[in-house]
């Protein structure tokens, strides 16, 4: 299965308060999930990171309840809204841990969608996702070696 995170990070935001590498993450994600697959009905899985402060100006665009499955191309897309107050004040680990925690639970909402992939494993994905964040996080993230 293909992975990919698609960023949405408003100018509220500096790049340089990130405390975690989201190309590596989407790297580390993408070789460990290539050779799985999770049924038919999805081959690619798309997850936005949307990064903006909860209180700002850009707060009204945005909603963290995307669930589509385009099923012509067979590809799942979901999201998570992080508020800029609250991740600049986070370490390495903590972001780390919260992105983990955001993105298996945006798999978990396919569970109430009214029209959703009928022949999709989501919940083989929930755990393989689970491993491979863990396993990322043991690696990679200096607090946690530490």
């Amino acid at each position: 299965m293909e992975f990919e995170i698609k960023r949405t990070i408003t100018i509220e935001f500096t790049d340089d308060n990130l405390k975690v590498d989201l190309n590596n993450l989407e790297k580390y994600i993408s070789e460990n999930l290539k050779e799985k697959e999770y049924g038919t009905s999805v081959v690619k899985y798309f997850w936005g990171f949307e990064l903006f402060k909860f209180d700002g100006g850009f707060a009204q665009f945005f909603r963290n309840d995307i669930e589509s499955w385009k099923h012509s191309v067979k590809w799942f897309v979901t999201n998570s809204n992080f508020d800029w107050n609250v991740i600049q004040r986070l370490s390495e680990l903590e972001t780390i841990e919260l992105i983990k925690k955001e993105i298996l639970a945006s798999i978990e909402r396919i569970e109430k969608m009214k029209r959703k992939p009928k022949d999709f494993d989501y919940k083989s994905l929930i755990k393989d996702l689970d491993k491979i964040l863990t396993e990322y996080i043991n690696k990679n993230v200096v607090q946690h070696r530490v």
